[in-house]
């Protein structure tokens, strides 16, 4: 019983079967019906080499709202518009802006930087084209949970690294993995670097970049028992050292809790801060 217990472990994620069965089981975080309504439409976008797809969530067209970027977290190598579905329609209706999530590449079929050049280049064709989808481009941020919002804050340290780029009022970290090289999630991160450059790039490893200085004001959600807790609580403390405003919110008796965080089924206190952060990010009433 043990043997069998261990094998089933290390098969997690080792194999293509084990990949495609997680990415059922990620996809099956979207509940059958939604409790929140909201205006949604699919685009596909041309970025330089290649297209991406975005969904765009807007309960009304007829007016400039704040622009929220959402990137969808499962280990690098799962989830897509459909699986965050709800916590995008959630998030979009409780604070009254436009959400738009990214569809980027997954792992292990595509490695370090092509998912986090998803993600930072189709933020900068939204927020080049934030009128045509209903966002006010001086009101703009990102966001993102787990690997999601490592993708948010590497697209952060991209933005002010890079002249004429997205202008983030904001980020809004969720239960982020932020070490590329940490010892929390490594299976899932092996399946994305192939070098230990790669890890350690500032892209790489957001954690472990030598200068955060110019970063935006950062909101952080975390869970008291998560595992990722120390990237978290470090991140944190460096940007307090490098004069980076944060916030920070940790949920007593919470783990990684990033199903009950994307299926919405109620409302978590990681939940109604986020709208609260969002709010006073945006200087929503």
């Amino acid at each position: 019983m043990v043997e069998t217990k261990k094998a089933a472990q290390d098969a997690w994620l080792s194999t293509t079967e084990s990949i495609n069965q997680f990415r059922k089981q990620v996809e099956q975080i979207k509940p059958d019906s939604s409790n929140y309504e909201v205006k949604t439409f699919d685009k596909t976008i041309q970025l330089k080499d290649r297209p991406v797809d975005i969904r765009i969530y807007n309960s009304d067209v007829n007016t400039l709202k704040p622009g929220l970027i959402y990137v969808h977290g499962a280990c690098w190598v799962a989830g897509s518009l459909n699986s965050h579905d709800e916590i995008c329609r959630y998030l979009s209706k409780k604070a009254d802006v436009v959400v738009i999530a990214i569809d980027y590449r997954l792992a292990p079929e595509n490695k370090y930087p092509s998912s986090h050049n998803d993600v930072y280049e189709a933020s900068d064709w939204i927020f080049k084209h934030a009128e045509e989808l209903g966002i006010n481009k001086n009101n703009f941020a990102i966001s993102g949970e787990s690997a999601g919002a490592y993708f948010a804050a590497s697209t952060a340290l991209r933005a002010i690294d890079t002249g004429n780029s997205p202008d983030f009022q904001f980020q809004l970290l969720v239960y982020a993995a932020l070490d590329g090289g940490g010892s929390s999630w490594t299976e899932c991160k092996d399946l994305y670097f192939t070098s230990q450059d790669e890890v350690r790039s500032r892209y790489g490893s957001p954690l472990w970049s030598d200068n955060l200085k110019g970063l935006p004001l950062t909101y952080n959600i975390y869970g008291e028992n998560e595992i990722s807790r120390a990237e978290e609580e470090l991140y944190i403390r460096k940007l307090k050292e490098h004069k980076v405003e944060v916030k920070s919110y940790m949920c007593q008796d919470t783990g990684h809790d990033v199903i009950n965080w994307g299926s919405v089924k109620l409302e978590t206190e990681a939940h109604l801060k986020a709208i609260d952060f969002i709010k006073e990010g945006f200087k929503i009433d």
